[in-house]
């Protein structure tokens, strides 16, 4: 920018220019988590969970399991039992299982919600202090609020084998 332009703008040497690059999607906010960074490894090793996560066509609800969450686990969610079973394909139903095509700002009381794993559904009990819990044993912390849906921080995994 020349000195002409930076007159017009009203702009000194030092000031400092913000761009807007527009909303924030679930793919921006979910990494400067600093407790989500196993689970956002997870969902951005396998490219659907990964454009769908940075798609703003979409409305998600998430369910974060924080670090903590997964330092818990006796098992990691890619290990197998016997070779017949795929450790890849595991961890990415593990991470589907996380993921509801739906964006809930608050959630359904005593309803049970879809996951993108057809095999995991989500029961929903409102805790007395405002907080949820899921499947009777896993509960939301925080959450957070994202052009394409809602992350949800759970202090524990849904799915676990």
């Amino acid at each position: 920018m020349n000195n002409d332009e930076r007159n017009k703008f009203n702009m000194q040497d030092n000031d400092e220019v913000t761009i807007s690059t527009g909303p924030s999607t679930i793919d921006d906010l979910i990494p400067q988590e600093r407790d989500l960074t196993i689970f956002v490894d997870v969902l951005r090793k396998f490219a659907d969970t990964s454009d769908l996560i940075a798609n703003l066509t979409v409305s998600l609800t998430i369910f974060a399991p924080t670090n903590s969450a997964f330092r818990k686990l006796t098992r990691k969610p890619g290990q197998v039992k016997d070779k017949s079973e795929d450790p890849t394909e595991k961890l990415h139903q593990f991470a589907l299982a996380h993921i509801v095509p739906k964006a809930y700002s608050t959630l359904p009381d005593g309803e049970e919600i879809d996951t993108l794993n057809s095999k995991t559904k989500i029961k929903v009990e409102k805790n007395r202090d405002g907080t949820f819990k899921l499947n009777g044993k896993v509960n939301t912390i925080s959450n957070l609020i994202a052009a394409n849906g809602i992350i949800y921080k759970i202090d524990n995994v849904l799915v676990e084998e």
